[in-house]
């Protein structure tokens, strides 16, 4: 999930026996499930929302063998920590009551040193409770559950002394960004959404002023964005202010859904738009011009306009972060070996299909259309109007059917595809998927960005991310299998986006085009994905300046400067955000991998992404531990 700052890098990989160079601009990165990101639950990615921290331990001398009891145990911690945030709960539960919460509070969470020291002790306490529980005898379900959030809570404890190291305004997934499109989709089934709706919005100014003093004390601590950063932000956060006299999309969004609603009069309709104006006036725009003035003031207080190593045990920070985001237990030096393998495979076949593509084809039997194919030709791959569909709808329908050859059934739902805001159109990701309620996961809503100038190949496989095989058929099947509620709030980057990016690049197998050139496309998306993710490990854990960053992309050809300082300013402001992409991606390919070395002939597609599916979001090494289980239970 990020907000798209990459946006159309024209990435381009030349060699000295590849006459054209071939490319797909690297919008995966953009593309993302917003709230498996940062509106579904913040347990990984942000310091100021309670991670896990309202569950309090009771003394047990005992191990406890009871699933009945170990499963109570998790529906509780889930109801609890659901409720630290109203965003959260509204975007996982239609019906709160349908999990036992009747009363909660309405907030928009609380960033506060006091709150992180809280929330790390009482992460303490739930280890400890956890280790009351003997899972030996119980169920697979009930030892994986168990293992996952074992692992969150300590990988939270370990990410905890760095709190100031965090960035609740990262143009990925910062607060600025994410809560007006969380807010604009936030649906009214009934009047207390609507009541909670404008309760969060009177709350904008106060929470953005704790954003205010956390970033005030980063910058005593040194901490402190850099300057290029800082202008971005404030840019990026005019963009959500009205200009001139038209209404702004927090209004035009918010009449919208209160006019599709079948519970409200004409009467109370009118009043709420006028008390959604209020308040927007009021706290909305005034927390945003106030956040503006606080970065405008601070912006010079950057002492690093390098990557995260460049800080005070910066380096350690990051190995953190990046085990945290990816769920791969490799060490950074490792990651950065098989990326560079990977990239140099895909290189030297991308290298090959060209020649052959370049000669003419022997076979007489063969269509006059390929039989002297070149690499000319295959150029075609990436024009418009190169695929037969009409719509993103025929699309993501044809991408259905495909998938179901390899991939297991998922219910039925209902999908619209939208396109983003036309104010906010250069600030937000080239695609991303809302994901649906667990208890109303029928109606999803894909968006994408009509900036970011698809042609049909680009959108087809945007699409697949995007929708199926990706984030939306994922989440829609996760939420069928009834897995522990704790399970669907607890984040893992590395199987979410990798999931979606291995089925991006299954999916161009899918687009009916030529096999060679899509087996070129993918490959040149394959080791374009790489060079991101070399270079954030290249900024944040080795140091490289931007000329260092140069230096390496002119291996591929890639000279223009511009391109050049946006990718390593991009990097900068995200760390490790890409590799959740890209180490996910190959984590899948190595569990694959592992899986058809184990299997041999009995090895099949569906069976391996059945079990993938089955067993939810974890990180990959539990991912690898129950495999053959699940693996075993699907055949």
């Amino acid at each position: 999930m990020s907000w798209g700052i990459m946006k159309h890098h024209k990435l381009k990989f030349n060699s000295e026996n590849t006459k054209r160079s071939w490319f797909r601009p690297a919008a995966v990165l953009g593309l993302f499930s917003i709230l498996f990101i940062f509106g579904f639950f913040y347990l990984n990615d942000h310091p100021g929302i309670n991670r896990l921290s309202t569950y309090t331990t009771s003394k047990t001398v005992e191990k406890n063998t009871s699933e009945s009891d170990f499963q109570a145990f998790l529906q509780l911690l889930f109801q609890n920590e659901i409720q630290s945030n109203t965003l959260n709960l509204h975007y996982t539960l239609a019906d709160p009551a349908s999990a036992g919460i009747t009363r909660y509070p309405v907030t928009l969470g609380e960033m506060s040193s006091e709150n992180s020291t809280s929330q790390s002790a009482s992460l303490e306490n739930l280890k400890s409770e956890l280790k009351t529980f003997d899972t030996s005898s119980m169920s697979v379900a009930s030892r994986l559950a168990y293992d996952v959030l074992e692992d969150s809570v300590n990988r939270n404890l370990e990410l905890a002394p760095f709190y100031f190291y965090n960035e609740p305004l990262s143009p990925t997934n910062g607060v600025q960004s994410e809560y007006p499109i969380l807010l604009a989709e936030y649906a009214f089934y009934s009047k207390e959404d609507i009541e909670n709706y404008l309760s969060l919005l009177n709350q904008y100014d106060t929470y953005f002023n704790q954003v205010c003093t956390f970033e005030k004390e980063k910058a005593k601590q040194g901490l402190f964005m850099n300057e290029t950063a800082a202008e971005n932000l404030i840019s990026q956060c005019r963009a959500f202010l009205p200009s001139g006299k038209e209404q702004s999309f927090w209004e035009t969004t918010f009449a919208e859904r209160i006019k599709e609603t079948q519970f409200l009069t004409d009467q109370e309709k009118n009043s709420y738009i006028k008390l959604n104006k209020t308040a927007l006036e009021e706290h909305v725009y005034p927390a945003y011009h106030n956040l503006i003035a606080v970065i405008k003031a601070l912006k010079k207080s950057g002492k690093n306009p390098q990557g995260l190593c460049h800080f005070k045990d910066g380096q350690k920070y990051y190995e953190m972060l990046v085990k945290s985001s990816t769920g791969s237990k490799r060490s950074v030096p490792e990651l950065q070996k098989m990326v560079e393998k990977r990239r140099n495979k895909a290189l030297s076949e991308m290298t090959l299909l060209a020649s052959i593509n370049e000669q003419p084809d022997s076979d007489t039997k063969t269509s006059e259309h390929n039989s002297k194919q070149t690499t000319s030709d295959l150029t075609t791959a990436i024009s418009y109007h190169l695929l037969p569909y009409q719509s993103p709808e025929d699309m993501l329908e044809h991408l259905k059917k495909e998938a179901a050859k390899a991939f297991p059934e998922a219910p039925a739902v209902n999908y619209t595809v939208k396109e983003v805001n036309k104010k906010l159109e250069k600030f937000l990701a080239p695609a991303f998927y809302l994901t649906a309620p667990i208890d109303q996961f029928t109606e999803n809503c894909i968006y994408i960005n009509p900036d970011n100038h698809y042609n049909d190949i680009e959108l087809f496989t945007t699409l697949a991310h995007e929708g199926y095989p990706g984030h939306l058929y994922q989440n829609v099947y996760a939420c069928s299998r009834s897995l522990a509620p704790i399970r669907y709030i607890l984040y893992h980057g590395g199987y979410t986006e990798g999931w979606a990016t291995y089925v991006e690049m299954l999916s161009y197998d899918y687009a009916g085009i030529d096999e060679n050139t899509a087996r070129l496309l993918m490959l040149n998306q394959d080791a374009t994905l790489s060079l991101y993710a070399a270079i954030d490990m290249g900024v944040h854990y080795d140091g490289w300046t931007l000329a260092d960053t140069a230096d390496f992309l002119g291996t591929c050809n890639i000279t223009d400067s511009t391109v050049i300082s946006n990718i390593y300013q991009a990097v900068i402001q995200s760390p490790a955000n890409y590799l959740k992409y890209y180490i996910g991606y190959l984590e899948f390919l190595n569990l694959k991998n592992s899986a058809k070395d184990y299997y041999k002939n009995d090895y099949s597609e569906l069976l391996f992404h059945t079990a993938v599916l089955e067993m939810g979001s974890a990180p990959f090494y539990i991912l690898e531990k129950y495999l053959p289980h699940y693996y075993d239970a699907a055949k």
